[in-house]
């Protein structure tokens, strides 16, 4: 047994990466001298002998928070060295006993570790000794429907640890790489950052009162960018982007996007209209120091020497440049120098697009100008350049001519961190102020980018090595090879016999709950997936109320879950549920605000209970994110038109127009917009009256009407009811030529629809009649019209009168029209009178 040492730590040090660097040494070595060790091995914790290092550490910790000296006793544990990786990892364990066991205990909420990380149990050390003073804990187990609060005892540890201004910074950067680690978003993980975060802009904010010197507008601008990254992980583009506004202000810039001058082609000679970002400065530029590794701030990316055999006969090369690279019109080529920290910033308004718009053709090219930007910087820290490149490589995969490219520099990006050079120090500036991705999750964007252009043996490679078992069975199914699927998640299995997710990746190919259920077992009742997994289940079976049941247990685990939320919804839809369905959709929109069908659903729902106002500013956000469903336009349309918004109405109907080719007409909108219309025009006594002298929203209105009224006809055909709607809205603006033209159309529309022995259709050919003979007789009363036009008027009663003789001689219209027949004769008589 070690004997007892002294260590004392100042009570007002500010915890800093060499502070944690030297604190663990003072753990390690000693473990490492006398466990005879090689230490140049990783060393790797079995789990009991972990055990007894945090709890000294936490202890450790915890002084901290009173800023006094103690006594750690140091004991020397048994190490065991990392395994290395020989051959294929199906039939044996690549991890250690403790790795297992920290990747365990880094799950949070549920939410597995994705794939295979190394050496997690130096994360699980980190977050225990930065979390243990606040009082903070994550569980696996959750029992509640919200999305989890900070508690105040957490507050107030912040509050008591003001000598160590830092500490809720590195706690931040701590659990923010956690929930990176994982599957899905944690809401123990968010509530804590929601409570550090705040405390980070309070102490290193523009408004600090801390005396940080020269570095204080560097630091704002640094603590504002991560507050922004938090905000897009969780998807909170509106809160993500107050936090970018404020990191440019700290750094006194300025950006925007414009057009300008520049080549996109390595042979294009004349120069084009580009889309770029300009930047301005209102104070000192922040830019790099010249003895920070200028050697490596270069053009060179992670992994540009990286080779690799799957990718053999494709080319990195291509005629289009990766950013345009713009001139003036003497030809001179423009170019800004900017400062780390400035491209981060402009690489987290490119997120901001993503996040903040609707995924579509615009979405890319919107993103474009400022990823161009920073690649078009002679100089840029490895991370920055990496973090560029990657967004360049998704826009580019989509497009024919830079595919291979894309997929090139998309291996070398995640080859990049097994490479010598950069050092880690170089490699490690910006870390937490761009969103790269971290090993695993890169490497299953590659082998999912290799599975969409065909080459399914690499991707397969690639997802074995990352232990991403889900993805690689997948790769069976694409190959109709399920019992080798089978096999080897069974394979898996005799390695690990309770792993929850490897049971669940056994129902999914079996589609037998039996694995669920002990999936669930084997987790002690903390798997969301294997919830999720049985709800799924139900949901094929259609035992909605099951299925409903499964997903009230996934989502009491982790609320943090949208698409749980939406499914749970549907369920009670389909059990007549409506208000608790209402819940549901309501979570899934507040947590992924750019879900369309979750407002268009909302929508639906306020619909069915006559709640119109409500459905109508739903159905607002829902468009912006389901531009191209005609039948949410269809919603939005019929709330627009219910709470007397017609211009939105009339751009609906227009919209549904356009994406259906004319095949959808919204001829109930159309019949409530002319309605509309009328009535404003009586509210000003200006009915049938051709005058302009109208107030700026009835012009607005008449003016919107009139052109969806058009584009139905137009794309549409010869529909006869939008005809009789046109008619009336000729005849509100006093158009009665137009109008007489459009009643004579829809009567022609109406001729073989069998009016004479139907009763509605009667009723509609015998209403368009009526008014057509009645336009007839105004015309000549206001002395417009002829003799002709009663005549015409007339023969067509007449007509009309013997056709329908037979069946509907004892309705109420074929009345009328024999009045109306009657007056016209007398009119006939006496314009006949009066010409003699």
């Amino acid at each position: 047994m070690q004997p007892f040492q002294e260590a004392r730590i100042p009570a007002q040090i500010v915890p800093s990466l060499s502070w944690w660097q030297e604190t663990s040494r003072q753990f390690y070595l000693p473990v490492l001298r006398n466990g005879g060790c090689n230490r140049k091995t990783s060393p790797c914790l079995c789990r009991s002998t972990f055990t007894q290092l945090l709890s000294s550490l936490v202890n450790t910790s915890r002084l901290l928070k009173a800023g006094s000296s103690f006594k750690l006793p140091l004991r020397p544990f048994l190490l065991s060295p990392k395994p290395t990786s020989q051959g294929s990892a199906l039939g044996r364990d690549a991890a250690s006993e403790g790795d297992r066991w920290a990747a365990q205990q880094l799950s949070v909420d549920g939410e597995e570790v994705l794939g295979k990380v190394n050496l997690p149990q130096y994360l699980l050390l980190s977050r225990v000794l930065v979390t243990a003073p606040l009082d903070l804990s994550f569980s696996c187990e959750r029992h509640s429907d919200d999305d989890g609060e900070a508690t105040t005892s957490s507050i107030n540890a912040l509050e008591g640890l003001s000598e160590l201004p830092s500490w809720s910074w590195w706690t931040a950067r701590v659990l923010l790489m956690n929930q990176r680690l994982l599957a899905g978003s944690a809401a123990s993980l968010r509530s804590a950052l929601t409570m550090l975060m705040p405390q980070v802009l309070n102490r290193f904010g523009s408004s600090s009162v801390l005396d940080l010197g020269e570095s204080k507008a560097a630091l704002a601008a640094a603590a504002e960018l991560e507050a922004a990254l938090v905000e897009h992980v969780y998807s909170s583009p509106q809160t993500a982007l107050r936090h970018l506004q404020a990191a440019a202000y700290a750094l006194g810039m300025h950006t925007i996007v414009e057009g300008a001058m520049g080549v996109r082609t390595v042979h294009q000679v004349d120069p084009k209209a580009q889309l770029v970002v300009s930047t301005s400065h209102s104070h000192e530029e922040n830019g790099y120091a010249s003895g920070e590794d200028s050697y490596q701030l270069d053009s060179m990316s992670l992994g540009s020497q990286v080779e690799s055999s799957e990718l053999k006969g494709l080319t990195a090369e291509s005629d289009v440049l990766s950013a345009p690279k713009l001139v003036d019109g003497s030809g001179r080529v423009l170019d800004r120098s900017l400062g780390g920290l400035e491209q981060a910033v402009l690489l987290g308004w490119a997120q901001q697009v993503k996040k903040g718009t609707s995924v579509d053709e615009l979405q890319a090219w919107q993103m474009a100008p400022y990823v161009e930007a920073v690649l078009r910087q002679p100089r840029s820290h490895p991370l920055i350049r990496s973090a560029a490149k990657l967004l360049q490589t998704r826009h580019e995969r989509t497009r024919t001519r830079t595919l291979e490219r894309s997929l090139m520099q998309l291996q070398q990006l995640a080859e990049a961190p097994s490479q010598p050079l950069p050092r880690v120090k170089t490699r490690f500036r910006h870390a937490f102020g761009v969103l790269f991705p971290l090993r695993p999750s890169l490497r299953k964007e590659l082998g999912e980018q290799l599975l969409s252009t065909g080459l399914v043996g690499a991707a397969m490679g690639v997802f074995e090595e990352e232990e991403l078992w889900d993805s690689l069975i997948i790769c069976y199914r694409l190959l109709q090879k399920l019992p080798q699927a089978q096999e080897l998640v069974q394979a898996r299995l005799q390695v690990t016999p309770d792993d929850a997710s490897l049971l669940c990746a056994l129902g999914d190919i079996t589609l037998e709950d039996k694995h669920y259920h002990q999936a669930w077992e084997a987790s002690k009742g903390r798997s969301t997936r294997a919830q999720r997994s049985l709800a799924r289940s139900a949901q094929r079976q259609q035992h909605w109320d099951q299925a409903e049941g499964h997903w009230e247990k996934a989502l009491g685990l982790n609320p943090l879950f949208p698409q749980g939320w939406f499914a749970l919804g549907y369920c009670c839809l389909k059990t007549k549920n409506q208000q608790r369905a209402l819940q549901a959709f309501t979570r899934c929109a507040q947590q992924e605000p750019d879900n369309g069908e979750a407002w268009n659903n909302i929508a639906a729902i306020h619909l069915r209970l006559q709640h119109a106002p409500q459905a109508f500013s739903a159905l607002g956000e829902a468009v912006k994110y389901k531009r191209e469903s005609w039948q949410t336009w269809s919603n939005y349309g019929q709330a627009a038109a219910q709470t007397g918004n017609a211009i939105p109405a009339a751009r609906a109907v227009q919209k549904v127009l356009e994406l259906t080719q004319g095949q959808q007409v919204e001829k109930e909108i159309l019949a409530v917009l002319v309605r509309q219309m009328q009535e404003g025009r009586q509210k000003e006594g200006m009915d049938g009256y051709d005058t302009p002298s109208l107030e700026h929203g009835q012009q607005q209105l008449e003016h919107a009407v009139g052109t969806a009224l058009k584009q139905a006809l137009a794309l549409a055909g010869s529909s006869p009811v939008v005809w009789g709607l046109l008619a009336q809205y000729y005849r509100s603006l006093g158009c009665q030529t137009s109008a007489k033209e459009a009643l004579l159309k829809q009567i022609r529309g109406l001729q073989g629809t069998g009016w004479p022995k139907d009763t509605p259709a009667f009723h509609t050919y015998a209403q368009a009649s009526l008014q057509l003979c009645q336009l007839h007789v105004e015309l000549v009363l206001n002395g417009r019209g002829t003799a002709r036009d009663l005549a015409s008027a007339r023969m067509h009663l007449r007509t009309t009168l013997k056709q329908a003789a037979e069946l509907q001689s004892e309705d109420g219209l074929y009345e009328e029209m024999q009045g109306l027949l009657a007056k016209i004769e007398k009119l006939e008589a006496v314009h006949k009178h009066d010409t003699s």
